[in-house]
């Protein structure tokens, strides 16, 4: 119904123009109502209406949507050269693919096999591929000249398009798959693919091969079933790769069954060293993660150039458990001592390193170490920098753009698009021309695009524009005061620091005001629907959600709300907004006292501890930011976790 009065009332001031013969331009404002208006007609169908409003929009940035809307609605034959003269126009762009799609769909189902071919362009589309082979042999090609194709498209982890079916029959009938192909697939399928497809594929094995599909089936439904190795064939190489599947997943159900089925498996199979290696990576992950000291038995069968950062994150942290006794704190330093040189001297590695000394007497190493580390503006730098009391450094140095490279940036074609886009609220659109523009920019070009991100309020664009440039020290620019009215205003309300709502926001969103999560967290804050009801005390809609100052509102009172339940623990809030307060409580430890930052480096979830990390980092830099050269993490050095009540 809006559309319609918009288009209403546009028609109105058009068809004044238009039909007194006046020539008079359009303001912005004026365009961006008629563009509105002429996508809707235009995607009716109102042919007519909509190619004079592209007339009446002239030079606007986003009159070809117009063209564009009404094409892919109608990928017709008799819009054939109208087609072509768009995807040529506008090859490259965000605006090339929606029509060429919705065109060569339209021309795979009609079996225009010529025009298919000659419009065709690379895709990793499985469908139009699949179109494109089909019209290959439409126009004479031979079968066993696209074999190869046809295989690749099959032997894939789950189904394929319906339009493959025709093709995948003439392959199959034609003598071309084997019981290898089927087998290959059956594997890809079980293994991370669609299970589901598994009876499908195990009917079209010979009887010979169904046992050993069915293994693979039984296992993939429930890696329980791996823990009885009798039903595997002792020596089978084949067997040995479903035993090796099912013991990576069945680690993280039931520790003590997959350690005792593995110590079976190594006497019934001969595993390659790979497998081997994976397999002990697995199992001192899961253990390690559930403080399990088992974990170190398979560390030593890793090889030190076989540890990624999550494993040598879970190494380091379960000798940071169970560290008491001197003995333990040198365990640390020769652990952090053997990593290569590039790992050992990451900030993380370098900060343990330096507790270790100092819980060994090593002060003066410590310390030096400690105020090295400080420098850094980082959680970890953060952290060396309280050890030491000293002040925390954020490295601010801008990057300094022209003016006139600034206007030639923001009047590039597709840079238009994304303003206009921005200023009409249809973000995912402004985001793909953006994305367009920053793929053909050098470094120092990204740099003044995310400057001018900034300038339109665009803080998301901004922020991870201007990191991808590699300018990561313009602190201004990644850490933005955006909506700083609304922050100050309810986190003074709710008693919270203002660098805190900023810190969270910018871990949640990086200010993206329609951010919408796969788990359905929406917003600045990305609160769960749940979540926003419970704290508002009715449900909130999705655009109120979305709407800056609400999110705003109802995310600084939920922080609020955490503090209160964990007694103003900073830490412990920023993990329960992360992973809720009641999974969090179980992680605070019983037996006795613990320092932050090891409770820190030691949450089970890696996405829960990154984030603590990450939110405490953004806090100090926002307290710098607003003024306060305090360093927050003293507090957090010099205190220890209280136990549950």
């Amino acid at each position: 119904m809006f559309i319609r009065l918009i288009y209403l009332v546009t028609f109105i001031f058009v068809f004044s123009f238009s039909t007194l013969g006046l020539t008079k331009e359009l303001t912005l404002e004026q365009q961006r109502k008629l563009f509105a208006a002429a996508e809707y007609d235009a995607k009716k169908g109102r042919v007519k209406a909509y190619r004079q409003a592209i007339k009446d929009l002239g030079d606007y940035p986003l009159a070809p949507y117009v063209e564009l809307a009404y094409l892919k609605k109608y990928p017709y034959l008799v819009n054939k050269k109208r087609i072509r003269h768009f995807l040529n126009l506008y090859t490259g762009t965000p605006l090339e693919w929606p029509l060429r799609k919705a065109w060569l769909t339209f021309l795979g189902k009609k079996n225009e096999a010529v025009i298919f071919l000659n419009d065709y362009r690379k895709t990793n589309n499985a469908e139009l591929n699949c179109y494109k082979l089909q019209s290959e042999l439409a126009i004479g090609g031979k079968l066993e000249s696209i074999v190869d194709d046809i295989k690749d498209l099959w032997i894939v982890g789950q189904s394929q398009p319906k339009a493959c079916d025709g093709l995948f029959k003439q392959w199959t009938k034609n003598g071309y798959r084997t019981t290898e192909d089927i087998k290959k697939r059956i594997v890809l399928a079980a293994d991370g693919g669609k299970h589901s497809l598994l009876p499908y594929l195990i009917k079209q094995l010979p009887d010979n091969e169904k046992a050993w599909a069915n293994l693979w089936y039984k296992v993939r439904r429930d890696p329980r079933k791996t823990a009885n190795i009798n039903a595997f064939k002792a020596g089978d190489n084949e067997h040995a790769q479903i035993v090796h599947y099912g013991l990576k997943r069945l680690i993280w159900r039931d520790e003590d069954a997959a350690i005792d089925a593995w110590q079976q498996a190594q006497t019934r199979f001969t595993f390659t060293k790979e497998q081997k290696i994976s397999l002990n990576q697995k199992f001192a992950l899961a253990l390690a993660s559930q403080g399990d000291e088992r974990a170190l038995r398979y560390f030593k069968h890793i090889p030190v150039d076989q540890l990624d950062n999550q494993l040598r994150h879970w190494h380091l942290a379960l000798l940071l458990q169970k560290a008491s006794q001197p003995d333990d704190w040198q365990l640390i330093v020769d652990f952090i001592t053997s990593l290569p040189t590039e790992a050992a001297s990451e900030l993380s590695n370098q900060y343990w390193l330096a507790r270790a000394q100092e819980s060994l007497g090593q002060t003066n190493l410590a310390q030096q170490l400690f105020k090295k580390v400080a420098l850094e503006r980082h959680y970890y730098g953060f952290l060396a920098a309280a050890q030491v009391n000293q002040v925390t450094h954020i490295n601010n140095y801008p990057f300094q753009a022209h003016y006139e490279k600034l206007d030639i940036m923001a009047d590039a074609p597709a840079a238009k698009r994304a303003f206009e886009f921005l200023q009409l609220e249809r973000y995912t659109q402004a985001r793909r021309e953006w994305w367009h523009l920053k793929r053909t920019l050098t470094k120092e070009e990204k740099a003044t695009a995310a400057i001018l991100a900034s300038r339109w309020d665009w803080h998301d664009q901004a922020l991870s524009t201007i990191s991808q440039a590699g300018y990561l020290d313009d602190v201004n620019l990644r850490f933005p005061l955006a909506y700083q009215t609304e922050f100050e205003i309810n986190a003074k309300k709710n008693k919270i620091p203002t660098s805190l709502a900023f810190a969270v926001a910018r871990r949640e969103s990086t200010f993206m005001s329609d951010a919408n999560s796969s788990a359905g967290a929406k917003g600045l804050m990305q609160l769960m629907p749940g979540t926003a009801k419970q704290v508002a005390g009715r449900r909130m809609s999705t655009q109120k959600l979305f709407t800056p100052n609400t999110n705003i509102k109802l995310g600084t009172t939920y922080l609020r709300q955490l503090l209160d339940r964990v007694d103003e623990q900073y830490p412990l809030a920023i993990a329960s907004y992360n992973a809720g307060y009641h999974r969090v409580i179980k992680w605070i430890p019983q037996d006795a006292p613990q320092d932050f930052d090891l409770w820190i480096e030691t949450i089970p979830y890696k996405e829960t501890r990154e984030y603590v990390k990450a939110v405490l980092a953004y806090q100090q830099v926002y307290e710098q930011l607003l003024g306060n050269n305090k360093n927050l993490f003293i507090p957090l050095v010099s205190s220890q976790i209280i136990k549950r009540k």
